[in-house]
């Protein structure tokens, strides 16, 4: 008899798509990130599984872990330690499960599936790491949404779930805790939403700790009296959520302790800050601010600087073309599409174009030819391109830029927030579309990449033709984007002498 869901879901609406085998698995399936929250639950279900309905021999129990890469070391080794000798003895189910690749297309591998877990994987055949640093930038902040989490969790969970249960729905743990029930009626909110549109129940959200009334603090004391030893957040080493995830003591504690792992991150931020100044890891405020500033943290900045020297480099040509965004008039007139644009789309009318040419039933009539009548331009969507336009040692790129500042004139430059050095001979004007150009010397390892359309509207826009350094490859043929044809790929990986082979 499985338990109550902590929000009423809604009956499956009638749907004729809907398969005549549609039924109840019977399974429950724990998201098991390593940390402290879905830790107390697992424990909980290994030591009272009736209380929580479960079977007493937990056979309808599945734990599935979704593998991004970029774990604590200490996470994994805790869970190693103490937590997987608890399934193998109650011979419960673990899934590992990570990307395939960067595209959809690429599907999801099953690192592991087994009752006698030998270890946690630290990462799978592509981490949420590779992806940021070919794109050269740190995770976003999008308007407070963990779209990373999203990506390299909860797509992989979903389309494991789709394959092993097919239209069977299942009851899903997750570890939200008695101070996160925001997170978990939204959680059921878009549950509630998928299960109308699916025409069915995929599955029955269900979250144990904030039924028990357990908050933070609770959580982490019964881990403790279970495990003997106290659990640390999981979250990955260069998340933005950091703040969130641990306090700043305990964030930069945790970088202490691993100077090898805080490198790695503050050379992930060195470079998405050199290629634009403004991407930190925390917004304008950078990771390598908030460690120089502590007087602790002189051994990781000191193994930040020694991985920095010891890195290979590129000096990468960065173009943006800045245009103008749309106007207010333009969507109220053209909608969503703007397919007959007028001068007025991209710069808004004054208040004496308002006043003196009105618009009536049809859209405004004003040719701008007068200025008066010409507003300011708003910035909206950049292109940006990225060329690689010479690879060496780090003294060898930083001398290629000032050597090239100086054959052409650029003006020299350190970062406001960040101080690295850039050779700018375009800048951002006061109006859009505007464009911007420098060299700057950063690790290696970007991906060349820029919009099949942005050279001609470059060219139009400055007059110039291509970068003033010779790149030193062709730009990639722009491949078209693999489609997944309706059903992702579910592929199983074996490991042989350490070495990953996906079947």
């Amino acid at each position: 008899m499985s338990a109550p869901a902590l929000f009423d879901l809604p009956a499956a609406a009638p749907s004729t798509a809907v398969p005549a085998t549609f039924r109840r698995s019977g399974i429950t399936v724990l998201s098991y990130g390593l940390g402290a929250d879905s830790t107390a639950i697992l424990l909980m279900f290994l030591t009272a599984p009736e209380r929580y309905g479960l079977r007493a021999d937990l056979s309808d129990l599945v734990v599935v872990h979704a593998v991004t890469g970029d774990e604590w070391p200490d996470s994994l080794s805790y869970v190693d330690r103490l937590v997987l000798p608890l399934l193998r003895r109650a011979r419960v189910r673990l899934v590992q499960i990570a990307r395939g690749g960067p595209e959809d297309a690429d599907g999801v591998v099953i690192l592991d599936d087994s009752r006698q877990p030998r270890r946690i994987f630290a990462q799978g055949p592509w981490r949420l790491s590779d992806e940021l640093r070919a794109a050269g930038t740190v995770p976003q902040m999008a308007n407070g949404r963990r779209t990373c989490s999203i990506k390299f969790k909860g797509w992989c969970l979903d389309q494991w779930a789709a394959h092993e249960f097919g239209t069977a729905s299942f009851r899903r743990v997750i570890g939200y805790h008695a101070g996160e029930l925001p997170r978990a009626e939204k959680d059921t909110g878009i549950q509630r939403r998928l299960n109308a549109e699916a025409g069915r129940t995929i599955c029955e959200p269900h979250y144990p700790l904030i039924l028990a009334a357990m908050d933070r603090a609770a959580v982490e004391a019964y881990v403790l009296e279970q495990l003997g030893e106290p659990i640390r957040k999981s979250y990955c080493a260069q998340c933005p959520f950091s703040g969130v995830c641990a306090s700043r003591d305990a964030h930069e504690e945790r970088l202490r302790a691993h100077p090898h792992v805080a490198a790695d991150v503050l050379r992930m931020e060195y470079v998405s800050q050199a290629l634009n100044e403004r991407v930190a890891l925390y917004g304008t405020t950078s990771l390598r601010k908030r460690l120089t500033d502590d007087g602790r943290n002189k051994a990781v900045m000191d193994a930040f600087a020694l991985s920095l020297d010891q890195a290979p480099h590129a000096v990468y040509e960065v173009r943006r073309i800045y245009f103008a965004a749309r106007t207010a008039e333009c969507r109220q007139w053209h909608g969503g599409n703007c397919r007959t644009p007028r001068w007025w789309c991209r710069q808004a009318r004054t208040e004496e174009c308002v006043q003196g040419h009105p618009a009536g039933r049809f859209e405004p009539w004003c040719s701008g030819y007068w200025d008066s009548c010409r507003g300011e331009t708003a910035k909206g969507q950049a292109w940006r391109s990225v060329r690689t336009v010479f690879e060496g040692t780090r003294a060898e790129a930083e001398a290629y830029v000032r050597a090239l500042a100086d054959e052409h004139g650029m003006r020299l430059e350190q970062g406001e927030h960040s101080g690295i050095e850039r050779a700018h001979y375009l800048t951002v004007g006061d109006s859009y579309p505007t464009v911007s150009g420098y060299l700057v010397a950063a690790p290696a390892g970007v991906h060349d990449k820029q919009r099949p359309r942005f050279e001609e509207r470059f060219t139009q826009l400055t007059g110039r033709d291509g970068t003033v350094g010779t790149p030193v490859r062709e730009l990639p043929e722009p491949a078209p984007r693999r489609r997944t044809g309706g059903t992702v790929l579910i592929r199983r990986v074996k490991t042989i002498g350490g070495v990953m082979l996906i079947a």
